[in-house]
């Protein structure tokens, strides 16, 4: 599996609130990616940390947009779509079937989408 990057100064993006979100978020994906490693993946534990980071993630955009806004800056459109769609497919994966097992590769790409929007 891809690994899920360390978050270093260099990402700061100098606001201590969307610091402290971004470095939730990786670490997240971190655990929910251990995981998927060792196949852990059908429990009820499991399916918890997926909802918590997809309502993490969408109050981190909020948060995020919210603070660019009061700065006179906006997203493009293009960008505030490409979060939306690593969004609502981390939301998909909140409701994926509790009878089928979770695909690991599929699913970190998934959760890792957001990833590639921030940093």
């Amino acid at each position: 599996m891809t690994p899920i990057p360390h978050w270093t100064f260099s990402m700061s993006v100098q606001d201590p609130l969307l610091d402290s979100q971004h470095i939730e978020l990786l670490e997240m994906c971190r655990s929910i990616q251990s995981d998927l490693e060792w196949g852990d993946t059908q429990n009820w534990a499991f399916r918890q940390r997926l909802d918590e980071f997809a309502f993490l993630l969408r109050e981190h955009d909020d948060v995020e947009a919210s603070a660019l806004r009061q700065l006179g800056q906006n997203l493009s459109h293009g960008l505030q779509l490409q979060r939306a769609m690593a969004l609502r497919a981390v939301e998909t994966l909140v409701h994926h079937p509790q009878a089928e097992v979770f695909d690991p590769v599929m699913t970190q790409r998934v959760l890792c989408g957001w990833i590639r929007y921030h940093f």
